[in-house]
């Protein structure tokens, strides 16, 4: 019996030392992800380690009204992301509850704070806005923590080196002022707004925008896109780098003349013109072997029609047009018919008509001929290589590339070649001026050595005259318009000495006009620059006859048809750049132009690429701390300040850029970049 006891005793002992049920049936919770006091957008992204002696049946995360089962991606790892849409801003818990076959469950929590990323509208400017030489500034951003929400707006000159970049405004949830932007007269910038909440910065990629500050450039029209051309009822312009427009000047209305397929785009040296039936233009198109990736289009009383499927445009002047497809024509505009000139293709660099239908062009490229009325006439050979033929239907100059390699201007007589002087070679398409100038008689002239060019004007006796000096001075023309635009009907010639403009005549010395920026052009008794989205009239006050060298009268028919189509201008509060106050806001410009109907404010809803604080140790500590004042306080955080004495950024709000050149614009003229912790 004692015996039986004692073998009893021995029992209940070592069930007392057994484990219990649940220590035989252990689970561990571990979270790999997120870690501690986390940042979430719109989901999180949830991964533990789940250990058990007894098979695992559910492992589910709750967060806020959200909820998800986690799954099994090998081993003791589960994952899932949970979404967060709806969740309010501030801190909330994340619990994840494993659960084995038996109903024994275990729990791990993490603190989750809610930030949901802004979103911004920019109002303005429009794209390839010019600031003459205030700009209006406008942006408005949303954000679950109002208070919170940010914007700044930069500029950054690409025309220094390294980039330089300047806050230009900055407000906190709606931004609308006017800044003066004098001090950058002549140079340009890449607008971007920057958008900040507690965790992150959004930025928002702009245009390029251009700076004039001339008071003899009057503003009488803008378009929501770069302008390729204009007469006094119509501008013809791109918007997006994809579509070419045509505004009606006195209705206001639009109409798309065409737009490209993806991925072919516009570029700086688009040639497109106005005719007037439309418009004419030479766009990207599908490569054939052996000819050029572009096609030929006219778009004639609103019908668009395909007239070279491969093929350059030359030039369009008056109801002229020179363009090449299986052979080289000189179309009539008026009649829509095409004449047959040369059975060879050639390139835009070999050819130029004039308003009066004479075309010029170079076959060989040894001989230069010109062509009227179906027949064409051998005006000069060379032994040496001739290009860019230019031609106002009076005279025709030419460049020869002598056999020592030095390029020379020669004008072409139906006695002889007239040496201009030695000039640089107008460069490739695309480069900004060419190396002569013909109208009305005049022909505007390069001459000088390489790197020290001054601009000469050629009168119809035949004087010359020297109309710039000292520095080394340039044409004024675009890229499509090469040879033509920069001379009045009196001599006048517009030239650049950069990074200034100038008007010259024989006998005056030069004026300056404007900043370099653009281009002028002599149309119908007055002069005009194109800058951007811009359409300027010069206006110096002058009568434009005589020695002067006037920038030409603006009255009779073709004065009245340039009016301004801004209006009256009320008065503007202005910000200027630099001064203390630029926080403040202001209401909008009056008179502003208005936008087509279907041109859109630019805005954006970009999602944050990433908002990982990443941080670990003393600096993580020091950062939740600083969150959890900022969070009981329930203002922003405060800015430290730079030596200068202005606001600047804590030091963990940078935002990285990938290379050093800005992307291109979308059509509405802003696109997300990069987001990034702060």
């Amino acid at each position: 019996m004692r015996v039986i006891r004692f073998l009893l005793a021995s029992l209940f002992c070592a069930l007392a030392m057994l484990p219990t049920r649940e220590a035989w049936a252990a689970i561990t919770v571990t979270f790999v992800e997120p870690g501690q006091h986390a940042w979430s957008q719109t989901y999180v992204n949830v991964r533990v380690e789940v250990s058990s002696t007894v098979q695992i049946a559910r492992v589910q995360a709750q967060l806020g009204a959200g909820s998800g089962i986690l799954t099994n991606i090998g081993g003791t790892t589960y994952k899932a992301g949970i979404s967060t849409f709806g969740l309010p801003y501030g801190e909330h818990a994340l619990t994840v509850t494993a659960t084995d076959v038996e109903g024994t469950s275990v729990s791990a929590q993490r603190t989750v704070f809610q930030d949901q990323t802004p979103t911004a509208q920019v109002l303005a400017p429009t794209h390839e806005a010019v600031a003459h030489p205030s700009l209006r500034i406008a942006a408005t951003c949303v954000d679950d923590h109002p208070a919170d929400c940010s914007i700044r707006a930069i500029a950054t000159f690409h025309d220094t080196s390294p980039s330089t970049s300047v806050e230009l405004a900055r407000a906190t949830a709606a931004l609308d002022t006017v800044v003066d932007l004098s001090a950058y007269s002549g140079r340009k910038f890449n607008l971007k707004f920057d958008v900040l909440d507690i965790h992150s910065m959004m930025v928002l990629q702009g245009p390029t925008i251009l700076v004039e500050a001339s008071p003899l450039l009057e503003v009488i029209d803008e378009v929501p896109g770069r302008i390729l051309d204009f007469d006094g009822t119509r501008i013809l312009f791109t918007k997006g780098r994809e579509e070419l427009f045509v505004l009606d000047r006195a209705t206001r209305a639009t109409t798309r003349v065409m737009k490209l397929p993806y991925p072919y785009q516009l570029n700086d040296a688009t040639r497109a013109f106005l005719t007037g039936a439309g418009a004419a233009m030479e766009v990207p198109a599908p490569p054939a072997i052996g000819r050029p990736p572009s096609a030929v289009y006219e778009w004639r009383h609103g019908a668009l029609l395909k007239l070279a499927e491969n093929g350059r445009l030359a030039f369009v002047s008056g109801d002229a047009m020179a363009y090449s497809g299986s052979g080289t024509y000189v179309r009539d505009l008026a009649s829509g018919t095409d004449e047959l000139a040369l059975g060879a293709a050639l390139a835009p660099p070999s050819m130029d008509i004039a308003e009066d239908g004479l075309f010029a062009y170079v076959d060989g490229p040894r001989s230069l001929y010109t062509r009227r009325d179906g027949t064409s006439t051998l005006l000069t050979t060379s032994g040496d290589e001739m290009t860019r033929p230019v031609t106002d239907g009076i005279n025709v100059v030419f460049t020869k590339i002598l056999r020592s390699g030095q390029p020379q201007s020669i004008l072409a007589t139906p006695s002889g070649q007239v040496p201009l002087g030695v000039a640089p070679v107008a460069r490739p398409e695309g480069a900004q001026t060419g190396a002569y100038q013909l109208h009305a008689g005049y022909i505007a002239f390069l001459k000088g050595s390489p790197g020290a060019e001054q601009v000469w004007l050629r009168t119809p006796s035949g004087a010359q005259h020297q109309l710039s000096s000292s520095t080394p001075s340039q044409l004024d023309d675009p890229p499509a318009r090469l040879g033509h635009d920069g001379i009045s009907d009196t001599g006048e010639v517009m030239f650049l000495t950069p990074p200034k403009r100038y008007l010259g005549a024989a006998g005056a010395a030069p004026r300056e006009i404007s900043s370099h920026l653009g281009h002028a052009r002599w149309l119908q008794g007055a002069w005009y620059v194109v800058m951007g989205n811009t359409l300027f009239q010069v206006d110096d006050g002058s009568s434009g006859a005589g020695a002067g060298g006037g920038a030409g009268g603006t009255g009779g028919s073709t004065g009245e048809s340039f009016t301004s189509a801004r209006g009256a201008r009320a008065a503007m509060s202005m910000t200027r750049v630099g001064e203390a106050g630029a926080r403040a806001t202001s209401a909008p410009a009056a008179g502003s132009p208005d936008l087509p109907e279907d041109e859109l404010p630019a805005s954006s809803g970009c999602a944050l690429a990433a908002r990982k604080p990443g941080l670990g140790g003393a600096l993580e500590a020091a950062v939740l701390a600083t969150l959890g004042l900022a969070m009981a306080a329930r203002g922003r955080p405060r800015l430290r300040r730079d030596r200068g004495g202005a606001d600047a950024t804590p030091s963990r709000r940078a935002t990285r850029q990938q290379g050093s050149d800005p992307p291109s614009p979308s059509a509405a003229g802003y696109s997300c970049v990069r987001a990034s912790p702060r």
